[in-house]
This record gives C-alpha cells, sequence and structure tokens, in this order.
C-alpha cells in the first residue's frame, strides 16, 4: 500500500513538478489537476482541493511493499548499525526487481 512522502506523493495543482520514489528511485506516474482530499484529515472533513498526485509505478508489488516496509524502518531506527544491515538488504531487494539498481 503506497504510504505518502515515500512513494505517494501530492503537490499543487498543474505544478509541473516530477516526483520519484523514496523506496526504488522510480520516476513517479502522475495525475494532474485531482479534486479530492489531500489527506486523513481533509477526507474527515469532507474538504476537497485541486491537487497533483504521483504514484510509484511498482507500489502495488509485494517486492516494493517489503522494501517500503524498509525503508520506513531505516528513518525510524536510532541505530546506525542496525539501518546499514537494512540498506543492504533494501539494495538486494532492489537489484533483484529493478533494472540498472
Amino acid at each position: 500500500m503506497a504510504q505518502k512522502d515515500y512513494d505517494f506523493f501530492i503537490a499543487e495543482p498543474n505544478s509541473g513538478e516530477e516526483k520519484y520514489c523514496r523506496v526504488c528511485n522510480s520516476h513517479c506516474k502522475s495525475s494532474k489537476n485531482v479534486f479530492g482530499p489531500t489527506g486523513f484529515v481533509s477526507a474527515m472533513a469532507n474538504k476537497f482541493t485541486y491537487h497533483d498526485e504521483f504514484v510509484c509505478l511498482h507500489t502495488d508489488e509485494p517486492w516494493h511493499e517489503k522494501a517500503l516496509q524498509l525503508v520506513v524502518a531505516i528513518d525510524e531506527t536510532p541505530s546506525k548499525r542496525i539501518a546499514d544491515l537494512m540498506k543492504a538488504d533494501l539494495q538486494d531487494i532492489l537489484k533483484e526487481n529493478i533494472r540498472g539498481a
């Protein structure tokens, strides 16, 4: 499942921005000028706005979910040694699934 600011991004409408997945560094597919909520709070409040959405093309693949979990864990761990081990695992997953990784 996509996670905001990792493999799913929101920007101002018609921003002209390009986004790359923080998990696998793939170019994200964009949907321009989308009308809808931009987060949980806006969804609960029925506050819809125009915005651009970006999502990684690999988000629904099982290997990407595993890689996403590793990236989030790397960001959250206070241990540099554990983060380095998880980064090695992440690189293995990316090499197996992304050409040129």
